[in-house]
Formats: structure tokens, C-alpha cells, sequence
């Protein structure tokens, strides 16, 4: 299995309650945010988000209610160290360039 099959698991923010998967090479425009963006809480430290097409996401239903009609949907999602092994996580880094 390349590092692009392995399956990341995402969140809309650093503490909702839900979360999905995708794989690794479906991410884009990955970065370092510490700016909760629109009226959010504050972060409480810098966590890495990525860009992706909300088609490529597995399960996640609850993390986002898809209208089909306007589908696919371009989402900012968070990657956190401590959803995800090692070795996924060291992955994404690498795709960061950290």
C-alpha cells in the first residue's frame, strides 16, 4: 500500500465530536491554521488542515449533511495527531513539508 492509500481521519474543527476518513493523496492545499476563521472559538494551538472534495470522504454523515443537488462540496477539514497512528500522521507532515 502506498502512502497515498493510507486513511487519514479528519475533523470539521479540533474538537468536534465527529469525524471521517479519507485517503492521504485526496488531500490538498494542506496547512498550518491557529485562526479559527468565521465566528468560532479560539484554537488552542496551531493543528494542520487540508482541503478536500466532500465525495471522497467515508462516512462522515454527521460531519457533513451533503446536498447531492450542489455536490461535490470543497471542505477545510483538521487533521489531529491524536486521531491518527504514527505513521499516518508523519505522513501528512511529510505532504506539509514538516
Amino acid at each position: 500500500m502506498s502512502v497515498n492509500e493510507l486513511e487519514v481521519v479528519l475533523r470539521r474543527r479540533w474538537n468536534d465530536p465527529e469525524s471521517a476518513r479519507a485517503r492521504i493523496g485526496q488531500l490538498r492545499d494542506l496547512k498550518v491554521r491557529s485562526d479559527p476563521g468565521g465566528v468560532c472559538s479560539p484554537v488552542p494551538r496551531p493543528f494542520i488542515y487540508a482541503r478536500i472534495w466532500c465525495d471522497h470522504l467515508t462516512g462522515g454523515a454527521r460531519l457533513h449533511a451533503c446536498n447531492p443537488i450542489t455536490a461535490p462540496h470543497d471542505l477545510e477539514l483538521c487533521v489531529l495527531e491524536a486521531d491518527n497512528s504514527s505513521g499516518v500522521y508523519a505522513a501528512v507532515k511529510l505532504r506539509l513539508g514538516r
